[in-house]
């Protein structure tokens, strides 16, 4: 027996995003950013999240400060 916790894939744009999320009637988040600053769509059904990578810029770059120096 196979149990799937979760199950990931990016789809090639936002319309695809939206189709399948209205499709399934669930709503569309803004997750994050990329670690070049775009932003990160996902919709969410069961086990399966479909994510797409959007366009416009986020906030600015990513700064990693340690906490330990």
């Amino acid at each position: 027996m196979v149990t799937t916790y979760c199950e990931i894939r990016e789809v090639a744009d936002m319309a695809d995003l939206r189709a399948w999320a209205a499709a399934h009637h669930v709503p569309i988040i803004r997750g994050g950013y990329t670690l070049s600053g775009c932003t990160i769509y996902s919709a969410t059904c069961g086990t399966l999240t479909l994510v797409c990578v959007g366009l416009e810029k986020g906030p600015g770059p990513l700064i990693w400060r340690s906490p330990f120096e």
